[in-house]
C-alpha cells in the first residue's frame, strides 16, 4: 500500500534525505490517511539531531519557526506557510511529578525505537518519501480490524504517561474502534496517576471526546474504566488544587426511568443520544448533561403508575451543568450555553406539541432574557437545541416519525427564531433611519426600544417601511404630548 504525501511535506524530507539523513511521516497523518481522512497537520521523524535539522533546513532556506527544546528533539519547519515538526529519533522516560511531560528523553538511532515508544498501534506507523509504510507492531491489522491496543505492554503504556488513557477514550470516540481486552484492566490499574495530570490536557482530551463520530462510547469507556470518577489538577497562585473531572455521571448508570418511554436506564440512554448529536462542542455537553440530575433526592419521584419520574431535573440540571464546566474551567460563553441547553431540553418537547403562538411566546421570552446579544446568536443556541433534543428523542422508545417530527419542528423553530429579534441593531430600521426622520439623540434612546418591543410582540413587522411609518406616528405623539421640543 501507498500513501500521496504532500509536496510540502516532502520537500522537508527530501531536504533530509539530500543531507543523508533519514526522513519518515508517522503518528496520527499516517493513520488518517489510511483511513482516507485529511490530516490536520504533519510530523516527521528522522535520525538527524536537532541541530542538524536546523543546518538541512538553513542550507535549503527553509525558515525555522521554533524549536522545543533540546529535551524534546523537536524542530518545526514553515514550507509554503504550513508549519512541520521534525523530530529527531527518540525515547523517554516519565517522572512522577508530571505525568504526562517526559522526565528525561535521550535519542535513539533507529525508527523502530522510535516507533516503540508510542502509545498504540494505530499510531505507530511510519511512510516514506515514496510512500511506502512501515509498521513493527502490526497496527495496519489492527486499523484493518477496528481494535484499539497499545505498543506492547498496556499497563506499562498507561503507567509511562497517564494521559494516554484519555486519549484511549478520544479515539474510541473519533474511530468507532474497539478497545483491546488488555486496556480496560490496565487503566483500573493506573487510575491514581490521573491525580498528576493537568486539567487543561483533560480539557482538550473530553472536548475532543465530546465532538467524536463516536462520543457515546468514548464516554462509556471513560465512565466504565473509573476515570471519568477520577481527579486531575490545576496550578493557582503556586499551588496544585484538586480538580474532580466528571463523578456526577456515576450515579446515572443502572438508574431506571419509566418504560413506557425509555429503553435504557439513564446512562444507556445518554450514551445513545450521545453517538446522534452533531459533532458540535456545546452539543456534546449538553447531551452529556441534559439528564445528570436524574435520580438526585428532590428530583427522582414515583408517579401515579409507580414508575420513576424526575420533574424539574432539567432545571437542577442546569445549575449542576454550570458547577461541573466552571469547575473545569471551560470558556464562560460555552458554560453559559450548555446550561441553557440543559434547562431548556424539556420545553423543547412540550411546545413542539402546541401551536406556533406558545412558540412565538417562548421566543420572545428569550429574546428578552438576556441571554443572548443579538438574534444571530438566539437563532444559533435554537439550532444546538435542536441537535440536543432530536438526540434525546432518538435515545427513547420514540418512533422513527417522533423523531423526523422533533426534526422538523426545530427547523421550523430556527426559522422563526431568526424573525424575533433581540436587539435594536436586529431591527431593520436603523438609528439613523430614526435621525434622518427628525427624532432627536434623546428621542431615539426611548424610540428605537419601542419599535423593538412592538416587533417582539408581533404587532408591527420587521419592514423598513412599517417601521418607519411607526416611527414618524411616535414622533408626532411626543410632540402632542410634550410640545415642539
Amino acid at each position: 500500500m501507498k500513501l500521496s504525501i504532500p509536496p510540502y511535506v516532502k520537500k522537508v524530507m527530501d531536504v533530509l534525505l539530500d543531507q543523508g539523513f533519514e526522513a519518515y511521516v508517522v503518528g496520527g497523518a499516517v493513520r488518517d490517511m489510511l483511513l482516507g481522512r485529511v490530516p490536520d497537520d504533519y510530523d516527521v521523524v528522522t535520525n538527524a539531531r536537532p541541530e542538524e535539522i536546523k543546518e538541512a533546513a538553513a542550507a535549503a532556506k527553509i525558515p525555522v519557526v521554533s524549536e522545543l527544546g533540546q529535551n524534546f528533539g523537536v524542530v518545526i519547519l514553515r514550507v509554503d506557510r504550513h508549519g512541520v515538526e521534525v523530530a529527531a529519533y527518540r525515547n523517554e522516560t516519565y517522572g512522577k511529578e508530571d505525568v504526562h511531560r517526559p522526565a528525561q528523553v535521550w535519542y535513539c538511532d533507529t525508527l523502530e525505537e522510535d516507533l516503540g515508544r508510542r502509545d498504540f498501534t494505530i499510531n505507530a506507523l511510519a511512510v516514506d518519501q515514496y510512500g511506502h509504510i512501515t509498521d513493527c507492531f502490526n497496527g495496519l491489522d489492527d486499523l484493518r480490524g477496528g481494535i484499539l491496543r497499545t505498543v506492547g505492554n498496556a499497563d506499562q503504556r498507561f503507567s509511562e504517561d497517564a494521559l494516554r488513557m484519555f486519549r484511549a477514550c478520544r479515539f474510541v470516540a473519533q474511530l468507532g474502534f474497539v478497545p483491546d481486552a488488555g486496556i480496560l484492566p490496565a487503566i483500573g490499574h493506573n487510575l491514581e496517576k490521573v491525580r498528576g495530570l493537568s486539567l487543561e490536557r483533560v480539557r482538550t482530551e473530553l472536548n475532543k471526546l465530546l465532538m467524536g463520530t463516536y462520543a457515546g462510547e468514548g464516554m462509556e469507556l471513560m465512565v466504565k474504566s473509573g476515570l471519568a470518577a477520577e481527579s486531575c489538577r490545576v496550578r493557582n497562585k503556586g499551588k496544585y488544587e484538586t480538580v474532580p473531572i466528571l463523578p456526577e455521571l456515576g450515579h446515572l448508570v443502572g438508574l431506571p426511568q419509566n418504560p413506557q418511554f425509555h429503553p435504557y436506564d439513564v446512562w444507556k440512554h445518554t450514551v445513545v443520544a450521545l453517538d446522534k448529536g452533531d459533532r458540535s462542542l456545546e452539543v456534546g455537553w449538553g447531551i452529556l448533561l441534559h439528564d445528570v440530575a436524574k435520580g438526585l433526592e428532590g428530583v427522582r419521584g414515583i408517579n401515579r403508575e409507580g414508575q420513576p419520574c424526575d420533574h424539574g431535573h432539567e432545571v437542577v440540571g442546569a445549575s449542576l451543568a454550570r458547577k461541573i464546566l466552571a469547575r473545569l474551567r471551560l470558556p464562560r460563553e460555552t458554560v453559559d450555553r450548555v446550561a441553557w441547553l440543559v434547562q431548556n431540553h424539556m420545553h423543547f418537547g412540550f411546545i413542539s406539541a402546541q401551536e406556533d403562538d406558545k412558540t412565538w411566546r417562548w421566543l420572545r421570552k428569550e429574546a428578552r432574557s438576556g441571554h443572548f446579544r443579538v438574534n444571530k446568536e438566539m437563532a444559533e443556541a435554537f439550532k444546538q437545541l435542536t441537535a440536543v433534543c432530536v438526540a434525546d428523542v432518538a435515545a427513547t422508545n420514540a418512533g422513527q416519525n417522533d423523531v423526523i417530527h422533533a426534526q422538523m419542528y426545530g427547523k421550523r423553530l430556527v426559522k422563526m427564531a431568526y424573525l424575533m429579534p433581540v436587539h435594536t441593531s436586529d431591527l431593520d430600521f436603523s438609528g439613523r433611519d430614526a435621525l434622518a426622520l427628525g427624532a432627536s439623540p434623546r428621542q431615539l434612546r426611548d424610540l428605537m426600544p419601542v419599535l423593538l418591543h412592538r416587533v417582539q410582540d408581533r404587532t408591527l413587522r420587521n419592514d423598513p417601511g412599517e417601521l418607519a411609518e411607526a416611527a414618524r406616528r411616535w414622533l408626532k405623539r411626543q410632540i402632542c404630548v410634550n410640545g415642539n421640543e
